[in-house]
């Protein structure tokens, strides 16, 4: 009766890990892609036509065109991206996910398809060096790896954490709060985004805090799966493909310019 049991359930794991491969996905023909809707400019809901816009998106398309399958993308918030792969909410996340030691513990990462490194915008002259956070009152996005950075690193600065990039921005127009960390390119689009008066007070520190790879999110152990999106990710970027999508959202006439300091390649950025 126990050996009975047991047969059952090792079927029945064996029948769930199948339901998360490659296999499946390709044999559904979609590929559920946890996704953000308000980090522009990688992810955003376009007011108007209510599509979703933005690198990550463009992406989140490529990969699924050549995994032959149709994307069907869910939106989460930044706290939602590691539990929505570990309890197969979705296949893959791409979600401004930086990959970091400690994640790793929890999913696995596709190479890397953008870097960048993490910056303060604040008032013209208030951060130097970084010795000047010490004290400092700090705004960040929940669950990010701005705010996880701050906590580590700079234990004597204050943090107060929001939602999202556009409730950061809202606290330190406010005074509520004397900086904003994150990525230089959300930030750089952000600056843009405010009226020439208020853009003219703030600036985005010259010194950077760190280097972030953004990278796709896997569930664990799901090793087909990863070899399949990285060999999407490294033809995209053979094809051309993806310094296009670079040039169309961080190229000289996009609204946050900056340069690619990175190519994607079968070895980890």
């Amino acid at each position: 009766m126990f050996r009975s049991l047991l047969a059952i359930v090792l079927l029945a794991m064996t029948q769930w890990v199948q339901a998360t491969s490659l296999e499946s996905i390709q044999r559904n023909g979609t590929i559920v892609i946890g996704v953000r809707d308000s980090s522009p400019p990688f992810s955003q809901m376009d007011p108007q036509t209510r599509a979703l816009r933005g690198y990550d998106i463009d992406f989140a398309l490529g990969i699924a065109k050549r995994l032959n399958v149709k994307p069907i993308f869910k939106t989460l918030e930044s706290n939602d991206r590691l539990p929505w792969l570990k309890q197969g909410k979705a296949d893959i996340v791409i979600a401004v996910l930086s990959r970091t030691p400690e994640r790793e513990k929890e999913i696995d990462f596709s190479v890397g398809y953008f870097v960048t490194d993490t910056r303060i915008l604040a008032k013209k002259g208030r951060f130097k060096s970084d010795k000047d956070l010490a004290g400092a009152y700090l705004a960040a996005v929940n669950a990010s790896t701005g705010a996880k950075l701050l906590r580590q690193n700079f234990s004597k600065t204050k943090l107060a954490e929001f939602d999202d990039v556009p409730e950061t921005i809202k606290a330190l127009n406010a005074d509520i709060v004397e900086g904003v960390v994150d990525d230089a390119p959300v930030l750089a689009m952000a600056l843009n985004k405010l009226p020439e008066a208020q853009r003219n007070r703030y600036a985005i520190t010259d010194f950077a805090l760190a280097l972030e790879v953004y990278s796709v999110g896997i569930p664990k152990n799901e090793k087909t799966l990863q070899t399949a999106i990285n060999n999407a990710l490294v033809d995209m970027e053979n094809s051309g493909e993806a310094l296009t999508i670079f040039n169309r959202w961080f190229g000289p006439a996009s609204s946050a310019p900056i340069a690619r300091i990175f190519k994607i390649n079968p070895s980890r950025n």
